[in-house]
């Protein structure tokens, strides 16, 4: 049986059309042809885990060693032995899938784009083009962004078409998180050009809103169009989601009126958990609810004896709910269906709607970024206050030992004993 046979068996399962024992029946009638092998879906496993931490360790160490030789070996000796790395890096991966390992083969692969940054920054300090110094050396309101984040974008850019060059050639999934990470700086750089002396944390927090929305719906549309054992949108959603988390931390933690979104973003996110058939925003909304319930236990309903009985009444009424739900399943699932006809997630609304906190975070960007200005701009009257404060007090205790030290001796007051 091909795979969107196979697909569409799982659609008319989850529409109720037939059962699943059916649907088992029915691939028993047509088992796939022997001297046809089928990729099995690469699963999360100890192999991955032990691929993965390996990949950590190589970048740490070559990390390590290039910031501590970076001075003795210069720019020029920085960009050979760089390039030297990713050359033996795509020859390992080139080995590694010519004998089977392609799992093994794509994390060098991965490990080759990640020395794209290295060399990049190492030939900028060669040819002179931006300054070398890092954004933050920039001071406001004298910030230019090519002149403060020339550097970084310019790694950036590298770094992209690195791995767009790497995904062209090898079908390996994580390749799309330096994507993903290249598209939210994105987002800044765009704050950056837009508020002119810099964004702060309430526009970082808007920022971080409009990378998870762009993500998401990323994840969504490569959901639709994947093929084969390789889950893409697999790390998208990953990303997203700890996008959103991001923007949780920014923004409910600076105006408590945001946190009464919580609940009805925890809600989005298992809608989203069970229309993409993602488990990771159902996590994403359980943190997002027991974050809600904890803030209004610890300060709105603090003092409150009746809170406790308010709360268990709200779980036995989702248990209840719950339970009304996977008896309406299948009328639920035929109305509000969450597959289409060829198995593959149906999200209602489909990628504009998963754009629009996108839309609505750049809407409040100018006002974020005339608040952060104002911040900035309280703050730095603070900061200056305190320090004439402090130059006052250091030049009267200076003054009160001088004429301490002036004066007669017996006018001095006596030392204790």
């Amino acid at each position: 049986m091909t795979e969107r046979a196979d697909r569409r068996l799982e659609a008319a399962v989850a529409l109720g059309i037939i059962t699943e024992a059916q649907a088992a029946e029915i691939r028993a009638i047509a088992p796939e042809p022997a001297d046809v092998p089928r990729a099995a879906p690469r699963a999360f496993d100890a192999a991955m885990l032990a691929y993965i931490l390996g990949a950590i360790t190589v970048v740490v160490a070559m990390g390590w060693f290039l910031a501590d030789r970076w001075e003795w070996l210069g720019a020029g000796g920085v960009l050979a032995v760089s390039l030297l790395y990713a050359a033996l890096f795509v020859l390992v991966g080139t080995r590694l899938r010519a004998t089977g390992f392609a799992t093994a083969a794509g994390f060098a692969v991965l490990l080759a784009v990640c020395m794209a940054p290295v060399a990049t920054v190492a030939f900028n300090e060669l040819v002179g083009w931006f300054d070398s110094s890092p954004g933050a050396a920039c001071r406001y309101p004298d910030f230019v962004l090519w002149t403060c984040r020339g550097e970084e974008m310019l790694a950036e850019l590298v770094t992209a078409a690195a791995a767009l060059v790497a995904l062209r050639r090898v079908r390996f999934s994580l390749l799309v998180l330096p994507l993903a990470g290249i598209a939210v700086r994105f987002f800044f750089h765009l704050a950056d050009l837009l508020g002119r002396d810099g964004y702060g944390n309430v526009s970082a927090g808007w920022v971080w809103v409009m990378g998870a929305s762009a993500l998401v719906a990323a994840a969504y549309a490569t959901d639709r169009a994947q093929d084969g054992d390789e889950d893409f949108g697999l790390w998208l959603h990953l990303a997203a989601a700890a996008c959103a988390l991001a923007a949780t931390f920014q923004l409910f933690n600076l105006f408590d009126e945001f946190r009464y979104l919580l609940i009805p973003s925890a809600f989005v996110a298992f809608a989203a958990a069970l229309t993409m058939r993602r488990f990771i925003w159902l996590v994403l909304g359980m943190i997002w609810f027991i974050w809600y319930l904890a803030w209004l236990a610890s300060d709105v309903f603090k003092d409150s004896p009746l809170f406790p009985v308010v709360l268990a009444a709200i779980g036995i009424g989702t248990i209840v709910l719950t339970v009304w739900v996977q008896k309406n399943a299948a009328m639920l699932v035929q109305r509000f269906g969450t597959v289409t006809s060829d198995g593959r997630p149906r999200f209602p609304g489909g990628v504009p709607l998963l754009l629009a906190p996108a839309l609505v975070a750049a809407l409040l960007m100018p006002q974020a970024l005339e608040e952060d200005r104002e911040r900035r701009t309280s703050s730095e009257w603070r900061a200056e206050r305190a320090r004439v404060e402090a130059e006052r007090e250091n030049a009267r205790a200076a003054a009160d030992t001088s004429a301490t030290s002036d004066a007669p001796p017996e006018t001095r007051p006596a030392p204790r004993p």
